[in-house]
């Protein structure tokens, strides 16, 4: 090989070397805009995730507002009512200072009346006609709760609150017979058994609880 083939080859080879380092810097390049793109495109899902996340948890919320209200409210009025039957105030004092009715104060001296006398062991529950279940799960939605007898059956949504609150939603009094064929005399006990159901099974046994128009408010043991 003479000088000038020399030189061609390694023009060629000096040629083909910058063209594949042009092509590394251009692929370098579209791997870097592929890799801008797909980082934009995770964080915009990331940002669509936590708005939407924070969009359902507040309609959630606010689909609740009114069981929620009323079991805060219900927590409040029971504690103070609790605490002035324990210090042997009556129910009309008591109903005429919280303006509640007699028989929120009544309920709740029955279950502080039941719990002192089953202190230390487990409280029995009240027995329900009707052969009634009731089943208590998980689904993609949150709690829930089934309850089925020969009088009539329904499911609706159940709440950890806080420490050892539970919320359970209930058909509306309006609407109760339409939604569960139970009659409403029965509305009461039948709610008052799916109480005691849940302080056994979640509570050992040991708890409270207040019969609202759309939620139960269940307490444990303080």
């Amino acid at each position: 090989m003479n000088q000038e083939e020399f030189s061609k080859q390694l023009e060629k080879a000096f040629k083909d070397a910058t063209k594949q380092a042009d092509k590394i810097v251009k692929d370098a390049e579209k791997i870097r805009k592929q890799a801008e793109k797909e980082l934009d495109a995770a964080e915009e899902a990331r940002r669509i995730a936590e708005s939407t996340g924070e969009k359902m948890a507040n309609e959630y919320y606010e689909g609740k507002r009114k069981e929620f209200a009323e079991f805060y409210r219900t927590e409040l009025l029971r504690n103070i009512a609790r605490h002035h039957i324990e210090i042997g105030k009556s129910n009309h004092e008591i109903s005429l200072w919280l303006l509640v009715e007699q028989r929120f104060v009544q309920n709740i001296r029955d279950v502080v009346e039941r719990v002192q006398k089953y202190r230390g062991e487990k409280p029995k529950r009240t027995p329900l006609e009707g052969n009634p279940s009731i089943t208590i799960g998980e689904d993609r939605d949150g709690g829930f709760l089934s309850f089925y007898s020969l009088e009539g059956e329904f499911e609706t949504w159940i709440e950890y609150g806080v420490g050892t609150s539970i919320l359970i939603g209930v058909p509306n009094i309006e609407r109760w017979e339409e939604k569960t064929g139970i009659p409403f005399e029965r509305r009461e006990r039948v709610l008052t058994y799916v109480a005691e159901y849940v302080i056994d099974e979640k509570m050992d046994g040991k708890g409270s609880f207040v019969v609202g128009v759309a939620v139960v408010s269940v307490f444990g043991e303080e």
